[in-house]
């Protein structure tokens, strides 16, 4: 079953989900930084991250445009953070952080007829994910109460939504860009 869901995955749509998940991966430390002036202590860091964490995986499932694409980027970028010890290795509780939120995001895509193809799609899809990797964090790990878990949900929905429409704009920009295509000018 397994290997008959990632034949369905091209080489170009592996390497893309390699090198975006790296890419999300790489940027995280720089980001966590700056979200922590912001977050402080009231609310976990990835919350307001979401932004960037969450254009990776929507660019990647743009770019693809194929069922499963987002869970194929939480698991490496589950492996990437178990492999490299960082961003406060959870261990096998990264499969949690990455994964599940890359499955909200499929789950919810189901309810569109394209995979994350309009602004609004992407919006849905880069809050769910972001939402769910803030409930996980929050509850499981940091044990908050129900308010501050309530409102993390949210400002995380939130955050992680204009990632979602950044990472879809962005697909927007590099596919209107056709090299050797005439100037629009």
């Amino acid at each position: 079953m397994t290997r008959k869901w990632l034949l369905k995955f091209t080489t170009f749509d592996l390497v893309i989900i390699a090198l975006l998940s790296a890419g999300g991966v790489a940027t995280k430390p720089f980001v966590r930084a700056l979200a922590q002036i912001f977050t402080g202590t009231l609310i976990p860091i990835g919350t307001v991250a979401g932004i960037f964490y969450m254009l990776w995986i929507v660019l990647a499932c743009s770019i693809v445009q194929k069922r499963g694409t987002a869970i194929l980027v939480g698991l490496v970028q589950s492996v990437l953070v178990i492999v490299f010890d960082m961003l406060g290795n959870r261990g096998l509780g990264n499969l949690l952080v990455y994964v599940v939120p890359g499955l909200a995001l499929e789950l919810i895509m189901l309810l569109f007829p394209r995979y994350v193809s309009t602004w609004f799609s992407a919006l849905v899809a880069g809050g769910i994910a972001n939402a769910t990797g803030s409930l996980i964090v929050s509850w499981v790990f940091l044990r908050l109460p129900f308010i501050p878990l309530a409102s993390s949900f949210l400002v995380s929905f939130f955050f992680g939504g204009i990632g979602g429409v950044l990472g879809y704009k962005l697909y927007a920009v590099v596919a209107g860009f056709r090299p050797g295509a005439p100037s629009r000018e």
